[in-house]
């Protein structure tokens, strides 16, 4: 019975003694007449925190005005804060800090916002970030490909990538691969996407979202595939000392325009007439020729 009753004690004593570090924040709700309110997701060392005994406080210089612990919510398997802040006036500079409970540890937030009456950030798809370090808040898309699929072109502009592919393949079933800036997720509506884990149709323009790891930026983005409309058949000749060389084009469609470019810079542009399109005269090095939809790498080389 004594082994029993000292077990109870130290385990008793270990219980309190691993929340004497919990801190005391309050607020006296009576003494404001105003409110705004935060869903934040909470984040410390690049984690997010996961414990009903974590807590989240704000402070007007040193003064708390409000403060919550983490609640679960099932419907996102994850935990948020639900927080609100307490006021007697608009544009009081609002500070955050968080309570992680199981390393015991107060943690600084560098974001600050200014008290706007009756104000409310953040929801369960798009929460407010309260985080230890700062989380990155950009949302771009930086590469994207499809599993199994050579690309005849891809080009970025704005936040559209155009995407060019032979017109023998099937883009109603196409596995995304995508990579995003640092911690970021991409949609479609709201339903994340895993690269190179999907099945999506681009026989039409999609739009996607891309959330930034601190939820603060949702960018939409726009994925465009083009077919090519005909079939290309290129021949070149190597320069020589005396003379350039040459890229011939055969298409079987006509009034298609044919692009040539050098280094990224349009070197020449033709259009397809009866079958053909042919540029001379060009400098050794490495050119990409695109008419509907194809495009080939062609080096034109000095032969001795």
């Amino acid at each position: 019975m004594k082994n029993y009753i000292y077990s109870t004690l130290v385990l008793f004593f270990i219980v309190i003694n691993a929340y004497s570090q919990s801190p005391s924040w309050s607020v006296n709700e009576n003494n404001f007449q105003y409110t705004m309110s935060f869903v934040a997701f909470v984040n410390v060392n690049g984690t997010n925190l996961s414990n009903v005994n974590d807590k989240v406080a704000a402070f007007v210089n040193g003064e708390c005005r409000g403060v919550t612990n983490l609640t679960y919510i099932a419907s996102e398997d994850s935990y948020y804060a639900y927080l609100t802040v307490f006021s007697n006036e608009n544009n009081e500079a609002l500070n955050f800090k968080i309570y992680d409970s199981e390393n015991d540890e107060v943690k600084d937030v560098a974001k600050t916002i200014n008290f706007e009456i009756n104000e409310h950030y953040g929801n369960l798809f798009q929460a407010f970030s309260l985080a230890n370090p700062a989380l990155n808040n950009d949302a771009e898309i930086t590469d994207f490909n499809f599993n199994g699929i050579d690309l005849n072109d891809i080009s970025f502009t704005g936040s559209q990538i155009r995407i060019d592919l032979n017109n023998s393949v099937n883009v109603t079933n196409l596995n995304a691969v995508y990579t995003l800036s640092s911690g970021a997720k991409l949609y479609l509506g709201t339903e994340n996407q895993a690269s190179g884990n999907n099945s999506i149709d681009f026989s039409n323009p999609v739009q996607f979202q891309v959330l930034s790891e601190d939820q603060s930026v949702l960018k939409q983005w726009e994925v465009v595939v083009n077919l090519s409309e005909g079939v290309a058949t290129y021949y070149k000749k190597e320069a020589v000392c005396y003379e350039g060389g040459a890229i011939k084009v055969l298409y079987t469609e006509n009034s298609y325009e044919v692009v040539l470019s050098k280094e990224n810079t349009t070197y020449a542009t033709q259009t397809i007439t009866n079958g053909q399109a042919v540029f001379t005269n060009l400098e050794v090095g490495t050119y990409k020729v695109k008419v509907g939809g194809n495009v080939k790498e062609i080096e034109i080389n000095l032969k001795e």
